[in-house]
């Protein structure tokens, strides 16, 4: 069978797949359907030997002193949150009927309620750690579209069922890659405003610290904001002790200086917050290599 038709079988059955897993959950109400949907995302991170041998190596790599005790706890929380958040962003459209399970803070808030009245626009960032997609499902609630920037998955099939509920916490969503950037250039310019995740690898970025290792850093939403005047806001979403509860802060915007120094106050922003809760962190991102 030839290679090209190969790969487009095993994608077509991969999202079949996930779109009987996401079928089964559809029969109970959202809250059971993210706890069990999540629970068995959770076993299958946390003891799938890549995936555990990822985040423990990320641990070791950031804590080489830490007990092997605590570093398998810390993987189960890992796979729990991630499992948990997974499920909730592939039912953004169930999720946003539940305002109630976000809770807001933070003097960020005020500059971008301030910036929505004047219609200039914000850079939001953060990271894939706790619930990420609650800043945006809280800011629409209150009138803020907030577009986001995603990763297309190798699957594309993939795609059919992602960009639609992310596009449920708020529109629109761009592709990373040239034509999505410049969509969403043209989006900011016009007084929207766009969430960007920051802790991916990016190899054409800055090695800048994080955590205390170099891991190469996009500069791209820093000079976005210095660019166009816009305020860059660092939001996390932290879970209350593993439940559905998501208590949002939004941190004061970085000083306008230049890219590297604000991306890097970005990523002490983000470092402060994964060593506070390490287990809502995403251990898996192949982050420092």
């Amino acid at each position: 069978m030839p290679k090209k038709r190969s790969k487009k079988i095993r994608y077509a059955i991969e999202y079949a797949l996930v779109r009987a897993f996401l079928g089964i959950l559809k029969i109970f109400p959202f809250k059971q359907r993210v706890r069990y949907g999540g629970a068995f995302l959770g076993v299958l991170i946390a003891n799938v030997k890549t995936s555990r041998q990822r985040i423990e190596s990320n641990l070791h790599t950031i804590y080489p002193e830490m007990a092997s005790t605590e570093i398998r706890e810390i993987s189960k929380a890992v796979g729990h949150n991630f499992g948990r958040s997974f499920v909730e962003i592939l039912n953004n459209d169930a999720s946003r009927k539940f305002p109630e399970l976000r809770h807001a803070s933070g003097p960020g808030l005020q500059v971008l309620r301030d910036a929505a009245a004047a219609g200039t626009g914000a850079i939001i960032v953060s990271g894939h750690f706790g619930q990420w997609d609650s800043a945006r499902h809280y800011l629409k609630s209150e009138g803020m579209e907030v577009g986001a920037i995603y990763r297309p998955s190798s699957n594309h099939y993939f795609d059919r069922i992602f960009v639609p509920q992310i596009e449920h916490a708020g529109k629109p969503a761009f592709p990373s890659g040239r034509r999505g950037t410049a969509n969403m250039l043209r989006h900011v310019r016009a007084g929207g405003m766009v969430a960007i995740l920051l802790d991916q690898r990016f190899g054409k970025g800055e090695s800048l610290d994080f955590m205390g290792q170099p891991a190469l850093t996009s500069t791209a939403a820093a000079s976005i904001a210095l660019k166009y005047g816009l305020p860059m806001i660092p939001v996390y979403g932290t879970r209350r002790n593993g439940s559905l509860d998501v208590d949002i802060v939004f941190e004061q915007p970085i000083p306008h200086t230049d890219a590297i120094t604000m991306t890097q106050a970005v990523n002490d922003s983000l470092a402060a917050q994964v060593r506070r809760n390490p287990g809502q962190w995403y251990w898996l991102h192949n982050r420092w290599s």
